[in-house]
């Protein structure tokens, strides 16, 4: 890699992969995906197909830890500390309170929490001996202010932007930010499946329509950009006005 190079968890589909074409203009790209290798593979060649443009796609279940101990160490014996880390994976589960049982928590929060953990450690300390640098956490609007059915999603939400004010508070003295951003609803393949719900969405939200994914990857790169030198520990809601 010849420039600057930045790692994206959950790349392959969604807003996820908006951000990694975005990113892409700039750095170097190493993003991973779980089961989408199709969509992986079309992303990498789409990508790499244009001059001065170079990604990577890796394997690897952000959820499980010794996967992700095992990536990242290869990762920055090969390639140096990465510029920036950008934890994108997540999953959404919706389900009533009383509903919840123990092994739906456990999946949410390895998912959505453990992961960012996991990603965050295993470049951390490269990229404090590097002094300068990056984190970046997608959250949700939910885990700012919550949502009918989402009480875990809601919890684990809420647990990245905590994340996300601490560590940037330890990690600062290393010339690291640590900032996290707060999407509302956003026009991907997941809430395509809500199209009987969208009108009644969309009068709730009041810019009256749904997000893009240009929208959040532009966020991202200015969260990258030396624009954003002087944000740290902050999270950047994006929903339209939802939360307001």
């Amino acid at each position: 890699m010849k420039r600057r190079w930045i790692f994206i968890t959950g790349g392959s589909r969604g807003f996820g992969a908006d951000i990694v074409r975005t990113a892409s203009l700039d750095y170097d790209v190493v993003f991973t995906y779980k089961s989408s290798v199709a969509e992986s593979a079309q992303l990498v060649a789409q990508i790499n197909s244009e001059p001065g443009r170079h990604v990577q796609a890796v394997h690897c279940d952000v959820s499980d830890h010794s996967q992700v101990r095992d990536v990242t160490q290869e990762l920055v014996t090969r390639l140096g500390p990465p510029y920036a880390v950008i934890n994108n994976a997540g999953i959404a589960e919706d389900m009533l309170f009383s509903n919840v049982n123990e092994a739906q928590l456990t999946r949410m929060f390895s998912s959505n929490v453990f992961s960012a953990f996991s990603v965050s450690q295993g470049f951390l300390a490269a990229m404090m001996g590097s002094g300068d640098g990056c984190l970046i956490t997608i959250s949700s609007v939910s885990g700012v202010k919550g949502n009918v059915g989402q009480t875990v999603y809601s919890a684990t939400k809420a647990a990245l932007i905590g994340m996300t004010r601490s560590l940037a508070l330890e990690v600062s003295r290393f010339n690291l930010r640590v900032n996290s951003i707060a999407p509302g609803y956003i026009e991907t393949d997941m809430t395509s499946q809500l199209k009987d719900a969208l009108p009644a969405l969309r009068k709730r939200i009041p810019l009256k329509r749904l997000g893009t994914t240009a929208e959040v990857s532009s966020l991202v790169n200015y969260l990258l950009s030396d624009g954003a030198a002087y944000i740290t520990g902050q999270t950047l809601v994006i929903d339209g006005g939802m939360s307001c």
